[in-house]
C-alpha cells in the first residue's frame, strides 16, 4: 500500500507535474496529421509522448492559432480547414512526408447523451465519415478517432456498428475499441472517452494494449489516489487565461447556498467537490449556454486556466481567443495526460 500522504503535498505533486510536462527534444520517428484539433488535447498529449506534430486542422481559426502559437514549430503545419474539402493530398504536398498516424475526434454534440441525439441525421454526426475519408485518402499506418461513450449506445447501438463499419470499410484496417476514464490516468476529472484506434498491420493491432491505469480509488493496491480538483485549483493567479467571470450579488448569494457536489437549482450548474476529481468539463460560455462548474469555495464559475488543469494541461499552454472561444476549447478537449498515456502504447506497436 501507499504512505498515506499529506494534502499539501498532493496539492504541490500535482502543480509541479504539470510544470514538468514538456514536449521532449528526442523525438520517436513517428509523425502525426490532427484534425479537429480544437484546443489541442490530443495533439499536446501524442507530443508530450514523442511524437512530431507534422498538421493539425480545425474549422475554427481560433483554434489553429491556440495550435500553431503552443506547437507550431520545426515545420508542422496548422492550418483551418473544413475536413469535408480537405484531402490527404493537400497534407502531404504542404508536410512533404508520409504520415504515421491520424488523430481526432469529429464533435460529439449529435451523439452525446447531453446534445440532440440527432446522430448521423445531424450534419455534425456527417463529420465522421469524411473523416474516415480523409484517413483513406492519407493512408496512415495507424488512425484514432475519439468522442463520448453515449455513440456506442444511441438508437440501440446501431450508429456505432454502422460507423465501426464505415472505418473498416474506408481504410481496411485492424480496430481495437476502449472506454477509458481519464481519472484513471492522473487527471482530476471523470471523463469517460470512446476510442476506436486502427492498425494497418494485423499483428500490431494484436499486439497493442490499453494503457494500464495509474490512478485509483482507495485503497487500492499499485495505484495512486484519484487526484483531487483543490490539487488542480492551487496558486492559478496570475497564470493565463485566468481572468473571473464578473457575477451580480444576486448570483454570488445564491451559489454561496449551493454545497460542494452540488447543484444550483436555477441555472443547474455543480459546484465542484474540492477533495474528489470534479465531473466532467464542458464547454462554457462567458456570456452564457453552457456554463462552467462552480468554483468549490468561491462563490463564481472557474475560469478558462482554472478549467484547463482539471483537463491536465499545463499553464504554458495559453487559449487563443476570447473567453467563449477558450472555453470552448478546454471544455470539448481529451485530456492531454490521457492521450499521452494512449499514445505511449501505440508508440510501443509502431
Amino acid at each position: 500500500m501507499n504512505r498515506a500522504v499529506r494534502p499539501s503535498e498532493l496539492e504541490n505533486e500535482y502543480l509541479s507535474f504539470l510544470g514538468r510536462q514538456r514536449i521532449p527534444l528526442k523525438k520517436l520517428g513517428l509523425s502525426y496529421a490532427s484534425v479537429f484539433c480544437g484546443g489541442g488535447g490530443l495533439d499536446l498529449g501524442f507530443s508530450l509522448a514523442g511524437f512530431t506534430p507534422a498538421f493539425s486542422s480545425d474549422l475554427v481559426s481560433h483554434y489553429c492559432d491556440t495550435l500553431a502559437d503552443n506547437l507550431g514549430k520545426g515545420g508542422h503545419v496548422v492550418e483551418p480547414h473544413d475536413i469535408s474539402n480537405l484531402t490527404g493530398a493537400h497534407v502531404r504536398n504542404v508536410t512533404g512526408r508520409e504520415l504515421d498516424i491520424v488523430i481526432g475526434g469529429p464533435p460529439c454534440q449529435s451523439f452525446s447523451i447531453l446534445g440532440s441525439r440527432g446522430s448521423t441525421g445531424d450534419p455534425r454526426g456527417q463529420l465522421v465519415f469524411d473523416y474516415a475519408r480523409f484517413i483513406r485518402e492519407l493512408a496512415p499506418r495507424a488512425f484514432l478517432f475519439e468522442n463520448v461513450p453515449g455513440i456506442m449506445t444511441l438508437n440501440k447501438g446501431a450508429d456505432w456498428e454502422q460507423l465501426v463499419s464505415c472505418f473498416k470499410d474506408e481504410t481496411g484496417f485492424y480496430l481495437r475499441t476502449g472506454v477509458l476514464n481519464a481519472a484513471d490516468y492522473g487527471v482530476p476529472q471523470f471523463r469517460q472517452r470512446v476510442l476506436l484506434i486502427g492498425f494497418k498491420n494485423r499483428d500490431a493491432a494484436n499486439s497493442f494494449n490499453w494503457p494500464t491505469p495509474t490512478h485509483g480509488k482507495p485503497p487500492a493496491d499499485e495505484l495512486r489516489p484519484y487526484r483531487t480538483a483543490s490539487q488542480a485549483l492551487q496558486n492559478v493567479e496570475g497564470v493565463p487565461n485566468h481572468i473571473l467571470r464578473k457575477h451580480g450579488q444576486r448570483v454570488r448569494d445564491r451559489y454561496s447556498l449551493v454545497e460542494q457536489g452540488s447543484r444550483d437549482r436555477k441555472d443547474h450548474t455543480d459546484r465542484i467537490h474540492a477533495e474528489r476529481p470534479s465531473g466532467t468539463v464542458l464547454v462554457g460560455s462567458g456570456a452564457g449556454g453552457g456554463r462552467p462548474f462552480i468554483h468549490p469555495t468561491e462563490h463564481r464559475h472557474i475560469t478558462v486556466r482554472e478549467a484547463a488543469r482539471l483537463q491536465s494541461f499545463p499553464d504554458w499552454w495559453v487559449f487563443s481567443g476570447g473567453a467563449t472561444a477558450a472555453y470552448r476549447q478546454v471544455g470539448n478537449a481529451v485530456p492531454p495526460l490521457l492521450a499521452k498515456a494512449v499514445a505511449k502504447e501505440i508508440a510501443k506497436v509502431l
